[in-house]
């Protein structure tokens, strides 16, 4: 079973990482800001999620329209990048196209992953190409954090 997560307005609340100015500088447990003091914070529950899917033997991945170098300082800022076993992060809306990437360098199979975004048009991309994907609208079908650590199942 796989985990795959977007970034922006999914694992945290900023719209747009791709738009912040790093180096990133952690302000607490959960949040960090960046050189001209924007702040990002995670979601409640988002590192006990990430947490609670590895100490299950779930597999993790990052699946994100962005700059790749800025979100992953991010993510390694806020000390999350190495728990993810995959990190798909290219600057184009074509979900569907990394989801492609990741299942190769996975192995995975579709029906075997859980999705998560809070785009709907990605989530119809990925549905589209992927119909096996449990994809959830996160923030509308998935409220929170909280809300998935406790239906997590195990590997």
């Amino acid at each position: 079973m796989l985990v795959a997560t977007d970034l922006d307005l999914t694992l945290w609340d900023h719209p747009d990482i791709s738009s912040a100015k790093p180096p990133f500088r952690r302000v607490d447990r959960d949040s960090i800001v960046d050189s001209e003091g924007a702040r990002i914070a995670l979601y409640p529950c988002a590192r006990e999620f990430l947490v609670e899917a590895k100490r299950r033997s779930l597999h993790l991945a990052v699946v994100s329209w962005n700059f790749r170098e800025k979100a992953e300082a991010a993510l390694a800022e806020l000390g999350l990048l190495g728990l993810f076993d995959f990190v798909v992060i290219e600057p184009h809306p074509r979900k569907d196209e990394m989801f492609e990437k990741l299942l190769e360098s996975s192995g995975i199979r579709p029906r075997e992953i859980l999705y998560l975004d809070d785009n709907p048009t990605m989530i119809e991309r990925v549905k589209r190409r992927f119909p096996e994907v449990r994809a959830y609208l996160f923030g509308s079908e998935v409220d929170s954090f909280c809300y998935l650590i406790e239906r997590l199942p195990s590997r």
